[in-house]
This record gives structure tokens, C-alpha cells and sequence, in this order.
């Protein structure tokens, strides 16, 4: 069972459990956050490995295609353990945001 350090979801911060330790998140929760967190990762941004991450420099502000997009964040989710079978739905693509929803199976359940 894979767990991940729990972030706030308003600041992508660690936050503090009950008891005042580092608050832990454990599945299917933690794959749902390590998720995201590939997905919002820049490229370069990564200290042990600068090649991962989103070139969203090279992306945002630019007009791309939608499908540049999609690919780029269905390749990041796929970096996650235990992900499979991505889809991604984008619902805003301005030159400054995205928005969406990512979608992924692991094993037999879908998340």
C-alpha cells in the first residue's frame, strides 16, 4: 500500500495531522495527489531529476494545440507507480491556465 506526505489542497503544502505529525495519505487518495503532483511539476523543477516534469514554460502562452497538452499531462500521470489507461479532459486552455480532470485506472478500479 503506497502512501505519500498529505498536501493541502488550497497551498500544495505538507500539513500537520491531529496529533501535530506530518500527516500521511494512503491509498487510493496518495495516487490521486502523486497524480496531480506530476502533473503540476515543471520541468527542471525535480532536485534528484531535472528531465521530469511539464515544459510549461515552452507551452503556456503559446498557441499549441489541446492535444500537446493532453499528451503531456497523460505522460505524467503515467510516471506515477501502479497508473494505467489515462485520459485527460481539458474544461479551460488559456494562455495563462489549464483546467481539467485526469482520469486513471489502477488495476481493476478506476480512480
Amino acid at each position: 500500500m503506497a502512501a505519500s506526505l498529505l498536501l493541502d489542497r488550497a497551498t500544495w503544502d505538507i500539513c500537520l495531522s491531529a496529533n501535530g505529525d506530518i500527516a500521511v495519505a494512503s491509498e487510493p487518495y496518495s495516487l490521486e495527489q502523486d497524480v496531480a503532483s506530476e502533473c503540476r511539476l515543471f520541468r527542471g523543477e525535480a532536485y534528484f531529476d531535472t528531465s521530469l516534469g511539464i515544459p510549461y514554460p515552452s507551452i503556456l502562452g503559446r498557441p499549441i494545440p489541446a492535444q500537446l497538452y493532453k499528451e503531456e499531462l497523460a505522460a505524467a500521470a503515467q510516471r506515477v507507480p501502479g497508473v494505467t489507461e489515462v485520459t485527460v479532459y481539458l474544461s479551460e486552455l488559456s494562455p495563462r491556465a489549464i483546467g481539467g480532470q485526469i482520469q486513471f485506472s489502477r488495476g481493476t478500479a478506476t480512480l
